[in-house]
């Protein structure tokens, strides 16, 4: 008597990568204008001949969203970004931009074209961390006598200074150090040494990575600098907690016009 076989499969779940949608919304003189406009996604301009992705207004103002994979946006750091409108007179803008996460983001073609307001000037900024030379991003923002703030100018320190080339208009200038605010917990998102890692509820601590690796697919259980905060495992990577501090800000501070 013959016996029917059974044969079971066993579906094992697929890990799908951590993605980020980017979205566009394009501009030209800061408006929107009829006609479409395109934006073309590269490495650098040392792979121009490899375009990563394009980007095109359907209506003029918005591009359709698409999907990368985190972990490449985030190991490349900075894209350049070419934003193309033929319409007459023909517009084109480059500039480098860094994606840490899913955003509907704003590009001005025209931005950063016709004069350049101010005089120049330079401001010497020096940043410390717990009394040590520290990293991070100063912004000069600028109150000139008609009570409209602008930038003036921004820089990184390096060993904890740096001189800040700046663009002033007669007022009073303050200056901002702003923290690195790290990419936020994504489920087997890969990382890689030196980025920093932001739990979905931020008490206080961020996480910088010592050994590059995998994040869990759960989120751990985060923990506080402790002791000589010795780096721990975060599915297969390896982080020490570190402090996150609100920007922090100085001024009036006095610039030296040149």
């Amino acid at each position: 008597m013959a016996t029917a076989s059974v044969a079971l499969v066993l579906a094992l779940p697929v890990v799908v990568p951590p993605r980020a949608t980017l979205k566009f919304r394009v501009l030209r003189e800061g408006v929107v204008t009829p006609g479409v406009k395109t934006l073309f996604l590269y490495r650098g301009w040392g792979s121009v001949a490899t375009l990563a992705m394009v980007f095109q207004t359907l209506d003029g103002e918005w591009t359709r969203a698409e999907q990368f994979d985190l972990a490449t946006l985030l190991a490349q750091g900075e894209w350049l970004v070419a934003g193309e409108d033929l319409a007459a007179p023909r517009r084109t803008r480059a500039t480098y931009l860094a994606f840490t996460e899913s955003a509907e983001l704003t590009f001005d073609i025209t931005s950063g074209e016709g004069g350049v307001v101010g005089e120049p000037a330079t401001l010497a900024a020096q940043v410390r961390v717990d009394q040590q030379p520290a990293g991070r991003e100063v912004v000069v923002i600028e109150r000139p006598l008609d009570g409209q703030w602008r930038v003036a100018g921004y820089g990184l320190t390096v060993d904890g200074e740096a001189e800040l080339e700046l663009r002033v208009a007669g007022g009073l200038c303050y200056a901002v150090a702003v923290d690195d605010w790290g990419v936020l917990y994504s489920p087997t998102l890969a990382v890689t040494v030196g980025q920093t890692i932001r739990p979905t509820l931020f008490t206080g601590w961020l996480y910088r990575v010592t050994e590059a690796g995998t994040l869990p697919a759960t989120e751990p259980e985060w923990w506080p600098a402790d002791g000589d905060n010795a780096a721990r495992l975060i599915g297969t990577a390896r982080a020490i907690a570190v402090r996150y501090y609100a920007p922090i800000g100085h001024g009036p501070v006095p610039v030296e016009v040149i």
